[in-house]
């Protein structure tokens, strides 16, 4: 069940030349957590403002949980929504303590109030001293305050501006977690941005990517990395290899070497071969279908990188094992057990 309806929503900025967002329509599900990802004026943030009030659509409908919240130019103000923010710097209030800053805006008696912000500061697993202030907080635990602030007052939605953007690096995969938990174990339906593709991948159960303005794809990650409906989506989840390739009865003849293939009869004139770095392996060994020149290995402790070219130059990158040595060595082999195949213009 739908909780969110976006209908051709646009939004165009005074002086802009283009559309901030063109035309985007998507639903969210009840109790689903969906990020919002795109580069840098892709209309990530714009489209979270709109969904909040903090900006209004030139057109288009927006309805949260059956309620209309924006058509032309009625809109439900931004206090009336009941729309829960977090925001990138989050926003808490330095001179409140840690249980005074989310008791703020909470309506009830005061001894209401206090049972729900401390139930909620437990919810969100904050053990510290709620005597505190933000400023003897660390950044995560300045995160579960923000989170908790805003789930307390119970919102129909929850809505994250870069919510991973100010953790150390060593803590986001720990924290992304910590915080995926916190909301299902809330049952809050939440919607954050982000331009870290580790973060949309590992925390949401959808993913809508957006591109100067227009929703390219929305849908569970695994098919957006694996299914992309254009390169702009494939290339936006990391790196892809393009081999040339011309098709025979048996196989495919590329730069690199011939891949025996039953499959490429059925298609004529050259073809581009694309494969993620993980989609194949490098082996040391000889009579093995594909060779390049080895151009350079990269470490990264679980894995390596290493890069391979042709004899024109052109390269690929293969994902290996990060024990494989390869001192001493100016070529190596490898095969593909993975791959698509794209007409080449």
């Amino acid at each position: 069940m739908s909780i969110l309806t976006l209908q051709n929503v646009n939004k165009k900025y005074d002086k802009a030349h283009e559309f901030a967002i063109n035309n985007v329509s998507f639903d969210v599900k009840e109790g689903e957590i969906l990020a919002l990802v795109g580069e840098s004026g892709s209309g990530k943030t714009t489209l979270l403002r709109l969904i909040a009030g903090l900006e209004h659509p030139d057109s288009g409908l927006i309805s949260l949980s059956g309620q209309v919240i924006v058509e032309g130019k009625r809109s439900v103000p931004a206090h009336e929504r009941q729309v829960g923010m977090v925001f990138q710097d989050y926003a808490l209030f330095p001179h409140l303590d840690i249980l005074d800053n989310i008791k703020f805006g909470l309506k009830g008696s005061k001894q209401e109030v206090d049972q729900k912000a401390r139930e909620t500061l437990k919810l969100v697993g904050l053990k510290e001293d709620f005597t505190k202030y933000p400023h003897q907080l660390s950044g995560g635990q300045q995160q579960r305050v923000a989170l908790a602030r805003a789930i307390a007052p119970n919102p129909k939605i929850l809505l994250m501006d870069e919510p991973f953007s100010n953790l150390d690096a060593m803590l986001k995969d720990q924290i992304r977690e910590e915080i995926r938990q916190i909301i299902k174990k809330a049952g809050i339906t939440a919607i954050f941005v982000t331009h870290d593709t580790k973060d949309a991948l590992s925390t949401a159960d959808r993913i809508a990517i957006l591109h100067k303005g227009f929703l390219q794809q929305i849908d569970i990650p695994k098919v957006l990395y694996e299914v992309p409906v254009n390169p702009y989506v494939a290339n936006f989840f990391g790196k892809r290899n393009e081999i040339m390739a011309i098709p025979t009865e048996e196989g495919y003849h590329t730069s690199f070497g011939f891949i025996t293939d039953p499959e490429a009869k059925k298609h004529k004139g050259k073809i581009k071969l694309i494969f993620r770095p993980e989609h194949g392996e490098v082996v040391q060994r000889d009579g093995q279908q594909l060779s390049g020149k080895l151009v350079k290995t990269s470490y990264f402790g679980s894995h390596q990188m290493v890069k391979l070219a042709d004899d024109e130059g052109k390269r690929v990158t293969i994902r290996t094992n990060p024990g494989r040595s390869f001192d001493g060595m100016d070529r190596a082999c490898f095969y593909l057990w993975k791959y698509d195949v794209e007409e080449a213009f």
